[in-house]
């Protein structure tokens, strides 16, 4: 796909996406409908998904990187989830705290946001740019900015903190040719901060 038209759509989801305030399940639903309006963009394209990250790639190596960058980054997790700021904000759906029925519900929906979250700033964007004569030495930076401003809003901490985690996820994921090591990380990271915000901290 033309590069330019990758910025484009990129641009447009980011524009439509941030002119429409939504529940949490309502954004889960946003969240999959553009995604699945994504992937039939690049199939009427006749584009390769695999090209767009959607393939196990070099599975073996992604699981060793995001086993050693999580445990990399559990201390800082730990350090986070006991800032008040964070505690106020996660779970993103309340009731996730209350039982451990809404817990799984909850956190399968996260899987769900993580899926169209990695699968548009690391496949869409990373690799949709990545070959580019133009913009390809410059696809991980740009992703990782445009990242880091979806982040404005949430506590202060994560806005340059996802910056550079989008900047190590999209390292790894152009060496593994895959998004499931960022998604597989993310994922985990995320459940496992709930987790520390709902028992560490009570």
């Amino acid at each position: 796909m033309n590069p330019k038209t990758v910025i484009l759509i990129a641009a447009a989801v980011i524009l439509i996406r941030l002119n429409i305030r939504a529940e949490f399940f309502e954004h889960v639903l946003l969240d999959l409908a553009f995604l699945t309006a994504l992937l039939g963009i690049l199939l009427l394209s006749r584009e390769k998904l695999k090209d767009f990250g959607l393939s196990s790639g070099d599975i073996k190596t992604g699981i060793k990187y995001s086993i050693f960058l999580f445990i990399l980054a559990v201390p800082l997790m730990l350090y986070a989830s006991g800032l008040e700021s964070f505690r106020n904000y996660y779970p993103l759906w309340a009731p996730a705290k209350i039982t451990v029925e809404n817990f799984i519900i909850y956190e399968l929906a996260i899987g769900a946001v993580m899926l169209y979250t990695e699968f548009f700033y690391r496949g869409f964007l990373l690799f949709g740019l990545s070959k580019s004569k133009k913009y390809g030495k410059y696809a991980n930076l740009i992703q990782s900015f445009i990242y880091m401003i979806r982040h404005i809003g949430k506590p202060g901490l994560e806005v340059p903190y996802s910056f550079f985690a989008g900047y190590i996820f999209g390292l790894i994921d152009m060496r593994c040719k895959s998004i499931l090591p960022s998604f597989m990380l993310h994922f985990l990271g995320s459940a496992v901060f709930d987790l520390m915000i709902i028992f560490l901290w009570i």
